[in-house]
Formats: structure tokens, C-alpha cells, sequence
């Protein structure tokens, strides 16, 4: 048996027997079968350089109202050390409708950053995803970018005190009443791909309600005569479970379940193949024992012996082949000293190098080969105490490791809330290498058991996997590239046609930058009708109107700037009602509602959204936009309010400022589009916002009337506010309204307006000083996170000093430290201490 780590270009093969290292480039002359398949896989590895980010929180749970602290670790997949291939990092928080509703653009030095995200005080409570991703690791598929749940509860003194519903009027419509739409989505996954006529086989299960969350079935599996074939089974742990079964000729089978609620249905199992080849894996202490069996057409034996080929992240094995039929399997043991931890991917060819069976198991070679401890200096302290912790990482055998890690100390209660959350271990060795949620991912890795290890091989018997697929690495086809790396920030996305989304090629694009400088240039899409657009600031929000025609002169085309992966659109879980939350969650909210109100005491001025005008007449019979509206710059209304949404010329293909014209004493508008100037009242170019944004008169031009829904013109003194001396005029938009109606309109033709943010820069974490001087020390607000560093690293010792002072409050916290080691190793440790009350 030989074991392969592919490299750039480069096969280095290590014999079974440990002795050896030798590299060689193996000519396809001298290579066979299987020595083609692994330099064809290690192509594709080359060329893919696939990425994988992790994000380390602060805490697993929060409230509307707080702050999540993250520290980012970016790593090559395959030997998870950290990467630099990619400068640019975006992370995401998507609502329970799956909207984003707040990113940060980060600079990655070394595949590390750190950053902040505030949970806006007016979002509802409910179930969100936290994303974040490279550009280019978007070329592996938007299921492999990192994808985290969080559960975020109501504590905002300005904000709801219940959870609300994640499920939106149109998700309840879709779903509608009990029904087929809500039946439980139940999965049978054969082992190694297929069920093959009088082939012993294991079938794995999964049942998850609509949003995707596990749910508990038992059943049994009948034939199509309703003769029962397998008496009972049930799942185990998150849903899934498995059951052995012997398919007969002709047969076709499902299972009836008892479903959660004491309700029964049927569901079909796959269909059972006349002929074809069966894959089984058992798994020791020490080995995995793999068994192939095949059966063909009567009198037809297979074509040649068959080959098992095995790799986990580029390090390949492979025994010899090995001849099989139905009565006589193949059979091979392989030593799992021979791989790194991580997800075996087992794959069975056949004499002709065609890929017949896949299948997935776990590699724990004993316990983690790193340890790290997390030690207080004492036992307890008191508020506002100095607190020391030291971190020390080791190997196996005591040798100091250099390590980058980050460390959160939080309320010890919260972790309980969460206890299966994921780690940088369960990211990098599981989860990552998996499409599609996993439910309580830390579970697997919180103790080795039999138990575990048995959840976990269901797991992997029906999670699906797709690193690659080897019909295209077997063609030489490479891995489709869409998306470059990024050194600074882009500008990318696609025009397609107004109707049916065909790209458009050579579309003439005009680019006007009006933030934070004035900018105009031009650009061709490509044959794919992609655009790229370079050179923005490093900190500041660039404000971008896109302008885009067809090589002949229309504009009946969309513009579709990249807004990161497309979320999955299954509903989220809701939470609970506060009243039947989990244990904990009360006194959490509580203490976190508590906190922000005291805050808003000392700070009253963060509870003021709007500035209310003095001796403004508003002249208009209606508020079209609401006096509480967030895109008021200053929370300012005009004294003239003009309502393009009820108007019937408003749905006509003019231009706004030609909608305009005439209609408001004072305003002089001339010109036509695009080059159209504007006065009040003779005193100059009055200040343009178009939805809470100051911009230039060259980017509201051109845009249409029918997606305006009012304007709002300020004269004279009416105006003083915004610091101009020739008024204002307020621009609102139907698609920037998320209450309007009309809010999921399809984009303008022809035009965009972009906002791309610089660079976050990271606030720091409050670490308040205290001393005995300080009698009278202000109120703290640290309650639920007393620390938080994204950044350190070991000295020589493998060892780091933390200092930090206790706060306000009592209780039992929790030091979680996770990092990596520089060979790439995932390094986990945490410590306890006690503040005691006044």
C-alpha cells in the first residue's frame, strides 16, 4: 500500500512501511491506473487552492442591542495552515429572512483579521446566520463558505421583548397549512451510493422538519407486496440512524414512520438496481475494514479486479487491486495511522478506472496531538480585580508549540446554552468539508465514545460531499474559475437581460463614483457579461451609480452586483417564546436588558434616532415617507412634498427631475437627460440626498420616476440644517423602503446604486484600568464578556501572558481559547474563575 500527499505539481510518496520519503513526477508512460488517478487529483488540488474560513466568537449566544467580536482564521483546505492568498475577507450577518443585514470588509494579514458586528437595537429576535468567506472561496460553491447559526434574543430597551416569527408572509404562504408542504423531509442514503439486487447493504437515514432541524422517527421497511422486510429501526442521534437490508429482484420499498408528533406517513426508499457494485466500511480502533461486493447480469462477471482509492484532504492511499463478486468481496484493511484527522473519502473504480461507489468516514487518531492549558492566577476574585491568565501550549510529548490564537472570557452560564457549538476543530476536520448545515457540529468532538463515533458515521453516511467530482478531475477538466483573489477591495457582478437572466456581452458600462471623491470612467463586459471595477479607498464607503447599455444602445438589461453567496432560502428555526426558553436564557436577557437601559442612562443620546425640526410647513396632504423613517438625514421633512408613488404620472418612464419640472413653486429644473440642472428660488444648485446619502446632481438624472416613491423639496431656512445656502432636495426610493409594498421589485433597468464599503477598521474590546485611587469608577459594561483578545501568539515557552480586571458583576466565567498551531494543527483549551459579589 502506498500513501501520497499531492503537491504543486509533485507527488510525494511514502511507502507503507514509514521508511521512505522520495518525490518523483511520474510520466504517463510509466504511471498506471491507479498512479493516474491520484497525479490527476493532485491537479486539481493545485488548481483549485480551495480556501476554508473559521470564525472564533466572543460567546455562542446574544441579544438584539450587543456586539459580536469575532477573530478570523483563513487557511488553505487541505493542510489548514494559515493562508495568504486572499487579502480581502467579508463577514455577514443574514436575518431570519436570509438578508443581510450588517458586513464587514476585512484585511487579512496572514490569513488573520479580527472585527465587531453591533446587532442593531430595531432588529427583531430570532434565529441568524453568520457568514464569511474570500471571493475565491466561492469557486468551491457557496456551500463550502463558513455558515454559523446563531440565536439572538430580544433585550433592546428600544427594540420588541419577544421573539418574532422568522418566517415571512411568503415563506407562510409557500408552506401554508399542515400539509404536504410541512411533512417532515426524511432521506434514505444507501452506503457507497446504491441498493443492488441480492447485495447485503446498510441504508442511512435523516429526518429533518421544514427549516431543516432535526427530528426524532422510528419505523419499519416494507416491500411492495406490504410484507415487512425490516421490523423496526429508529434514528439515534440528530435525526439519522441506519438499518441493514438484503434488496430482493424486482422489489421495490419504503418505510412507514411514526413521526414526532404520533402521526404516520410513508416515504419511498431509492430504487433497487438489477445489477452494479456495493461498498461497506467497518470501522476499529486502528483500522477501517472496507468489503466491495458486485453483481452483474447473469453469466456476466465483472470486468477485472477493482481498486480502492482513499484520500483525506490530498493524502492518498491506495492498496492493490483485488478481484470481486457477489459470493467472494473484496476486502481491505486499511491502517488509519496512515492518514491526518479529517473526512476519509473512500472510492471504489473498477478495472476500467470509472468510479462506482463513494463513501465518507471520520479519522481520529486518538486524542488531539497539541495541548493547551488556561490557568488563573487565583481562584476568585473580587470586582474590579486584576486578573492573570496564562496559556501554554505543548505536544505530545511537552515540546512548547508556537500557536496564534484568540481568547474570549465569558459568562460560563451562556456556553451551557450551547454546549455543542463549533470549534476550530469541528470547522476544520468536519463541517467545512461538508455540504449543508450540521446540527451541534461540537457534539462529535466533545468526548470519544462509542456513541460519538458511531453519530458521527451516520453523519457522514448522509451529509453530502463535493471538495470535487471526479468525473471532471478524470477529464483533466480544471476547476472553473469565477472569481480571482483579492489583494484590495472590488467591485464585481454581471449584466444580464431584463427578462430571462442570459448574460449580456460587450455591455457598455459608465462607472460615476460621487464618494468619497468624484470619479467617472467607462468598461465592457466580457463574454460571460461580468464586469470589475478596481482602486477604491482603503477606509472609506465608495457610493457607485452603475449605468449600463447594450452594445446596440438599450438599456432593457439588469446590473447585478456580487452580493456575496446566495443564501440557501430554507426558513430558519424560530426561537421559543422567552417564557419556554431554555434554562438560562431569562437571566440572560435579563441582565443584557438591564445593562443596555442603565447605558442609555448615562448615554441618552444613543436612544435618539431623529432630530426633530422646529417651524417647518409641511404643504403636502400626506407623509409619504414616514417621520421616523431611518434614510431622514438629520430626521429632517421638507415643507413640499411631492408623492411620485400615488401618482399616475409617477409610473411613467420619465426621470425624476423631469417628473419634477413644473410641479413645485420656486424650483426651476432645465435641461434633459443627463444633462439636467436644477435651482431654488435662483440661490444655486440646492443639495441632492437620495435616501439618507448627500450626492451629486449626475446620479439622480437618469433615474426613473417609477421607482421613486416621494420627493421631498426644502427651501430657504427649511434647508439650514443640511449647511447648504441653495435648499435641498430629498430623493426616497420604493426598493430602499423594506416596509414599501413593492420593496421585492425587481432592479431598475439600465441603472444601480452601489454603497462598497473600505475597510473595517476593528474596534477594541473595552478593558477598563482600575486602581485604589478610582473610588468612584463609572458604571461597567461588561456582563456577559469580561475579555476579549482575537490576537495573540505564543513566545518561546509556547506560552502567553493575559491581564485584564474583573467587572461590576459576580458569577462563574469561562476562558475559551482556540487558535492554530503554524503546521496547522487546531489547538482548544479553556479554564474557569470565580468573581465573587460586594
Amino acid at each position: 500500500m502506498k500513501v501520497v500527499r499531492v503537491q504543486t505539481g509533485v507527488l510525494a510518496v511514502l511507502l507503507a512501511s514509514g521508511v521512505a520519503l522520495t518525490a518523483f513526477r511520474p510520466q504517463p508512460t510509466d504511471e498506471g491506473l491507479v498512479e493516474r488517478i491520484a497525479r490527476q487529483l493532485g491537479e486539481f488540488y493545485s488548481a483549485a487552492q480551495q480556501e476554508k474560513a473559521y470564525l472564533h466568537l466572543d460567546r455562542p449566544v446574544y441579544a438584539t442591542g450587543e456586539t459580536i467580536w469575532f477573530s478570523a482564521y483563513v487557511v488553505d483546505a487541505t493542510r489548514h495552515q494559515l493562508d495568504s492568498l486572499n487579502q480581502v475577507l467579508y463577514v455577514d450577518l443574514l436575518s431570519p429572512q436570509q438578508k443581510v443585514v450588517a458586513r464587514r470588509t476585512l484585511r487579512l494579514q496572514g490569513g488573520r483579521a479580527s472585527g465587531d458586528l453591533d446587532i442593531a437595537d430595531s432588529l427583531a429576535a430570532g434565529t441568524y446566520v453568520l457568514r464569511a468567506y474570500t471571493n475565491w472561496m466561492r469557486n468551491a460553491g457557496d456551500n463550502f463558505v463558513y455558515s454559523r447559526r446563531l440565536n439572538i434574543w430580544p433585550a433592546s430597551p428600544l427594540g420588541p421583548q419577544e421573539p418574532t416569527d422568522n418566517a415571512t408572509a411568503a415563506g407562510r404562504k409557500a408552506t401554508g397549512p399542515a400539509g404536504a408542504a410541512n411533512k417532515p423531509d426524511v432521506q434514505f442514503f444507501p452506503e457507497g451510493g446504491y441498493l443492488v439486487e441480492g447485495l447485503p447493504g446498510v441504508v442511512a437515514v435523516k429526518a429533518t422538519d421544514v427549516s431543516g432541524r432535526s427530528i426524532d422517527v422510528r419505523g419499519q421497511v416494507l416491500n411492495a407486496q406490504n410484507k415487512v422486510v425490516v421490523s423496526a429501526f429508529s434514528s439515534r442521534h440528530a435525526g439519522m440512524g441506519r438499518f441493514a437490508i438484503v434488496p430482493g429482484a424486482g422489489q421495490r420499498y419504503h418505510a412507514h414512520l411514526t413521526l414526532p408528533d404520533g402521526s404516520s406517513a410513508d416515504y419511498p426508499l431509492p430504487a433497487v438496481q438489477p445489477t452494479g457494485y456495493t461498498l461497506h466500511v467497518v470501522e476499529s480502533s486502528t483500522d477501517f475494514l472496507v468489503e466491495a461486493r458486485y453483481r452483474g447480469a447473469p453469466g456476466t462477471p465483472a470486468s477485472g479486479p477493482v481498486q480502492l482509492f482513499t484520500e483525506v484532504r490530498g493524502v492518498v492511499a491506495y492498496p492493490g487491486p483485488r478481484p470481486v463478486t457477489a459470493d467472494a468481496p473484496a476486502v481491505w484493511r486499511m491502517p488509519k495511522k496512515n492518514y491526518p484527522n479529517g473526512i476519509v473519502h473512500f472510492t471504489l473504480f473498477n478495472a476500467l478506472g470509472e468510479p462506482q461507489c463513494e463513501r465518507l468516514a471520520f479519522v481520529q487518531n486518538g486524542p488531539a496531538g497539541l495541548r493547551m492549558t488556561v490557568t488563573a492566577d487565583q481562584p476568585s476574585y473580587g470586582p474590579h480585580a486584576p486578573v492573570q491568565l496564562t496559556v501554554r501550549v505543548a505536544d505530545a510529548t511537552g515540546q512548547p508549540v508556537a500557536t496564534n490564537f484568540s481568547v474570549a472570557v465569558s459568562d460560563a452560564g451562556l456556553s451551557a446554552l450551547d454546549i455543542n457549538a463549533e470549534t476550530i476543530a469541528s470547522n476544520l476536520l468536519l463541517t467545512s468539508d461538508l455540504v449543508g448545515y450540521i446540527e451541534n457540529p461540537g457534539y462529535y468532538f466533545r468526548e470519544q465514545s462509542a456513541a460519538t463515533a458511531q453519530a458521527l458515521d451516520d453523519l457522514l453516511l448522509t451529509q453530502g460531499w463535493r471538495r470535487f467530482v471526479w468525473k471532471e478531475v478524470l477529464a483533466g477538466r480544471a476547476p472553473a474559475i469565477r472569481f480571482s483573489p483579492e489583494k484590495e477591495i472590488v467591485l464585481t457582478g454581471q449584466v444580464v437581460s431584463e427578462h430571462g437572466n442570459r448574460p449580456i456581452p460587450n455591455s457598455q458600462l459608465t462607472f460615476l463614483q460621487t464618494r468619497p471623491a468624484k470619479n467617472i470612467t467607462t468598461a465592457t463586459t466580457d463574454a460571460q457579461g461580468r464586469f470589475t471595477f478596481l482602486g477604491f479607498p482603503l477606509r472609506d464607503t465608495a457610493v457607485i451609480t452603475l449605468q449600463a447599455r447594450r452594445s446596440q444602445g438599450g438599456s432593457n438589461v439588469i446590473i447585478r452586483p456580487d452580493n456575496g453567496p446566495t443564501p440557501d432560502g430554507r426558513l430558519l428555526p424560530p426561537l421559543p417564546s422567552l417564557a419556554t426558553a431554555p434554562a438560562g436564557v431569562a437571566a440572560f436577557v435579563r441582565r443584557s436588558r438591564q445593562a443596555q437601559a442603565a447605558d442609555l442612562d448615562l448615554h441618552p443620546e444613543k436612544g435618539i434616532r431623529n432630530i426633530n425640526l422646529g417651524n417647518v410647513a409641511v404643504t403636502a396632504k400626506r407623509e409619504a415617507v414616514p417621520r421616523d423613517d431611518p434614510r431622514r438625514l438629520y430626521g429632517a421633512t421638507g415643507g413640499t412634498v411631492i408623492d411620485f408613488a400615488n401618482m399616475p404620472q409617477g409610473q411613467s418612464g420619465m426621470s425624476v427631475l423631469q417628473l419634477l419640472q413644473g410641479r413645485v413653486a420656486g424650483l426651476t429644473i432645465s435641461g434633459t437627460p443627463p444633462n439636467m440642472t436644477a435651482q431654488i428660488r435662483g440661490s444655486g444648485t440646492p443639495l441632492f440626498i437620495l435616501d439618507g446619502q448627500r450626492v451629486d446632481i449626475d446620479l439622480i438624472t437618469n433615474l426613473p420616476s417609477a421607482d421613486i416613491e416621494s420627493v421631498e423639496v426644502f427651501k430657504g431656512p427649511e434647508a439650514a440644517i443640511f449647511g447648504g445656502t441653495g435648499g435641498a432636495i430629498a430623493i426616497y426610493t420604493k426598493r430602499a423602503d423594506p416596509k414599501y409594498k413593492g420593496a421585492d421589485l425587481p432592479p431598475a433597468p439600465g441603472i444601480a446604486t452601489i454603497k462598497l464599503p473600505g475597510f473595517y477598521q476593528a474596534r477594541e474590546f473595552y478593558q477598563p484600568r482600575y486602581n485604589a485611587l478610582l473610588t468612584n469608577p463609572p458604571l461597567d459594561p461588561r456582563t456577559s464578556t469580561l475579555y476579549w483578545n482575537p490576537s495573540v501568539r505564543t513566545n518561546a515557552k509556547g506560552e502567553a501572558e493575559l491581564h485584564f480586571f474583573t467587572a461590576d458583576g459576580s458569577g462563574t466565567f469561562q476562558a475559551v481559547v482556540e487558535g492554530l498551531s503554524l503546521d496547522g494543527k487546531p489547538v482548544l483549551g479553556s479554564g474557569t474563575m470565580v468573581v465573587r459579589g460586594k
